[in-house]
């Protein structure tokens, strides 16, 4: 592309993003530079430039007109909801780490944050299943990571596998940050996709202290794949906008409130 015009150059840019996307819904900002062969700045003015063709959310890249269908889950989508609760709830779940202690980091949208709060040099181990986190914890330096592989769902960004199940069975952990996209008195926690129950189970049952990490935004919802109740948690995170009528049943279970 030596030689050519500026505006020939971002034109062909945009019509490659717009056949990678041909095959999928969403490509992340990062990975998409990286093909192109260019900074992600430069990718996100070309972006800002095509608004009625391509759009950027939370760090991916879609098709301006592509809705997801109703009920479904995306990262791409759930990236940009509740930022600020997130944030603070990532700060408060990450003040539980400690040096040498071993941890779960969930799938989801919240996660991330906690491995945004952890300090570069504390040594720790994480395990983790989905693509988000796994490129979250790879910029800490002092961080061992065990990737739980197999086949990759795109929508949430979770490898999927048999043997994971295996692996977990041979790590002890102190922590398990799980997430969830429901939290109902009536009809406990829940997540959109049963290929992520095995999973989050297993942890909860091998963790030292499992903490649920959920926005206010999530109580009072009933999802699809149910995985536990309230009371199996030793732990819940939210923000101080969670209904009180579940903090009264998060204290009176014995589990302590993080907010």
């Amino acid at each position: 592309m030596a030689g050519m015009p500026v505006d020939v150059k971002k034109t062909d840019r945009i019509k490659q993003i717009q056949q990678a996307l041909q095959d999928q819904k969403a490509i992340h900002l990062r990975e998409m530079a990286a093909l192109l062969e260019v900074s992600e700045m430069t990718l996100r003015r070309d972006l800002s430039r095509h608004p009625g063709q391509l759009r950027l959310l939370g760090g991916y890249i879609t098709r301006a007109h592509d809705d997801p269908e109703p009920g479904d889950y995306r990262v791409s989508e759930q990236d940009t909801r509740h930022v600020e609760e997130k944030r603070r709830i990532g700060k408060l779940a990450a003040a539980f780490i400690s040096l040498g202690d071993t941890v779960f980091f969930d799938c989801g949208t919240t996660i991330p944050f906690v491995v945004d709060f952890i300090p570069d040099e504390l040594e720790f181990t994480a395990v983790c299943n989905s693509l988000n986190v796994l490129l979250k914890l790879q910029q800490k330096p002092n961080c061992n990571i065990v990737l739980c592989g197999g086949v990759f769902h795109r929508k949430n960004q979770v490898f999927e596998s048999h043997a994971e199940t295996s692996i977990l069975d041979g790590v002890r952990l102190t922590w398990a940050f799980v997430s969830a996209a429901g939290v109902s008195l009536d009809c406990g926690v829940t997540c959109f996709n049963f290929h992520e129950v095995e999973v989050k189970q297993k942890v909860m049952r091998q963790a030292r202290q499992s903490l649920l990490l959920a926005d206010h935004s999530k109580f009072d919802a009933v999802r699809t794949a149910h995985f536990g109740a309230l009371s199996d948690f030793h732990c819940v995170v939210s923000d101080k906008k969670i209904p009180r009528s579940y903090r009264e049943a998060i204290e009176a279970g014995g589990a302590q409130l993080v907010i």
